[in-house]
């Protein structure tokens, strides 16, 4: 909807142009009314309207000059004349200054400036439709020099680089006209991706706008290009010479971390930055691709965004460990957290994401512990489409900082303690969840339906037929397949013996174990895996 301004200082007028016009009829909205030409300039230097209709004569700043004065500030409103002055003077003025129409008051008609509001509108859509094409012109120009820069980049980095001077030829056609004999790359990666797509919406959009606001901060350096590599991660690379007075390394270090500053400041993308070494050849800009690649991986433990040097790179990860190992120590925790109740889910987050910020683990490693963790959980709980593995793959996929791995996963933990008070708080029989509590708790051993029952007070006759009414199973079933499930995923996600796991679950013999878990899955454990 088109906006319009009404500028007179006839009151009476502007009233009557208010109140005889129903604005929005008309697919306009009345911006607002003002009786001088000084306030309705301050509304335009705020508010740009689409459209104004403004008296000539008008004391201090008569309509003509505050045309003009809007004019100065922007080129998009168009303009109606009212006036009282049937004098050829004024209506050449308004020609020369491009105003639509210029009508008289004492032949004004509210059907009349109907007519003139509809063309003026027209106009306006036609403008707009026209500027809309070529925006998506320039769009489309500009998606297509970013995907070819990307397919350069991708090129480079797998397949074997061969002697061919077309490569420069390339590169000049993104703007970058290597005449100086050394190249030295930097790979940047968002530090908070996850909210830049939450504020983005999309990786194509986050993509664009990152590429474009660096190319507009590094325009006053022309030996350099800018290339996305993912949604992700972009690379620079900069042309640049020996020079004895001025260190090429800390003119580019200046430069990124100026583009590090304004990312953070103005688009609220924080960026990590890591500087290779001087190259001067295909193959040695590959290379240090590859390994600057590689070393903004371990920025991953970076708790705020970093600008450092390969060579300088602290974050080493632990290559050889897998923390899948220690997966049933936390796994435990997270039951115990969500069983508990416990109000303050960094109790339970925090030396987790200590654990691994610790051991350095790869990043990769880590998100698929926290796969684990999370999906046996959410398959206990059985949660609703608020996570589905798609949807848990794809949030953990965008983490790009232990940071947001922490908020994601103090998010989802504070979701399943909520989510086991609903089921608490749905049963009839608060009895049966304690009871469901104490067994979870108490896996590791022999487990009565005498021992609990003696635990909630209550008859273990009575407790049997109350557990079988209000969950459908009875008390032994529901134990073996708890412990059944457990059995599962220690088989699964560990190297132990049947006899460890069938001790771990309180079962006196692994040949009663293998006969209970056959019984249950139709297959025996070693062939279960």
């Amino acid at each position: 909807m088109h906006s319009v301004l009404l500028v007179d200082d006839d009151v009476a007028v502007l009233q009557f142009l208010r109140m005889m016009i129903v604005w929005e009829d008309h697919q306009l909205q009345l911006a607002g009314t003002c009786t001088n030409a000084q306030d309705a300039l301050q509304i335009c230097r705020t508010s740009m309207p689409d459209l104004i209709v403004t008296d000539i004569g008008m004391p201090g700043m008569d309509g003509i000059e505050f045309i003009k004065a809007v004019k100065a500030i922007s080129t998009r409103p168009r303009f109606v004349i009212l006036s009282c002055h049937d004098d050829f003077r004024y209506a050449q003025q308004a020609v020369q200054i491009g105003v639509e129409d210029y009508v008289l008051k004492e032949t004004l008609e509210p059907q009349h400036l109907i007519e003139l509001l509809a063309k003026a509108k027209s106009k306006m859509e036609k403008e707009d439709e026209r500027q809309f094409e070529v925006r998506n012109l320039h769009l489309q120009v500009n998606r297509n020099k970013s995907a070819a820069k990307e397919r350069w980049l991708r090129d480079l980095l797998s397949t074997p680089v061969l002697e061919d001077p077309t490569w420069i030829e390339r590169l000049e056609d993104f703007g970058l006209h290597p005449v100086l004999p050394y190249f030295i790359p930097v790979v940047c990666r968002l530090h908070r991706f996850r909210h830049a797509l939450q504020r983005y919406e999309s990786e194509d959009t986050v993509k664009f706008i990152v590429e474009n606001a660096v190319e507009e901060l590094m325009a006053s350096d022309k030996d350099k290009v800018v290339f996305s590599y993912s949604a992700k991660e972009f690379c620079l690379l900069f042309n640049i010479r020996k020079d004895l007075r001025i260190n090429p390394y800390d003119r580019i270090a200046a430069l990124c971390k100026d583009v590090q500053h304004k990312l953070t400041q103005v688009l609220k993308l924080p960026v990590s930055m890591v500087l290779g070494e001087m190259v001067s050849d295909p193959s040695g800009i590959k290379r240090q691709y590859v390994h600057l690649l590689q070393e903004s991986e371990r920025l991953f433990y970076a708790r705020e965004p970093e600008f450092v040097k390969s060579s300088e790179n602290s974050y080493s990860l632990a290559l050889e460990e897998d923390p899948l190992a220690y997966y049933y120590v936390y796994a435990d925790q997270l039951n115990r957290f969500v069983l508990d109740g416990n109000a303050d889910p960094s109790t339970v987050v925090a030396p987790f994401i200590q654990f691994v910020t610790q051991h350095r683990y790869p990043p990769k490693s880590v998100k698929q512990f926290v796969f684990k963790l999370v999906l046996d959980l959410m398959l206990k709980l059985r949660f609703n489409q608020q996570y589905t593995n798609e949807k848990l793959q794809r949030d953990l996929d965008q983490l790009a900082s232990i940071g947001e791995l922490e908020e994601w996963l103090t998010r989802f933990v504070q979701d399943a303690a909520e989510l086991m008070e609903q089921i608490a708080q749905q049963s009839k029989k608060v009895e049966i969840i304690d009871a469901q509590k104490y067994i979870q708790r108490h896996l590791g051993r022999k487990i009565t339906l005498e021992e609990v029952a003696d635990h909630l007070h209550l008859n273990p006759s009575y407790f049997s037929r109350l557990f079988k009414k209000e969950t459908g199973e009875t008390f032994i079933e529901y134990v073996t397949r708890i412990k059944m499930e457990r059995a599962k995923e220690l088989l699964n996600g560990s190297d132990k013996t049947l006899e460890t796991i069938a001790h771990m679950l309180g079962y006196e013999s692994k040949g009663y174990f293998v006969k209970v878990f056959k019984q249950h899955y139709g297959v025996v454990p070693s062939r279960f895996v």
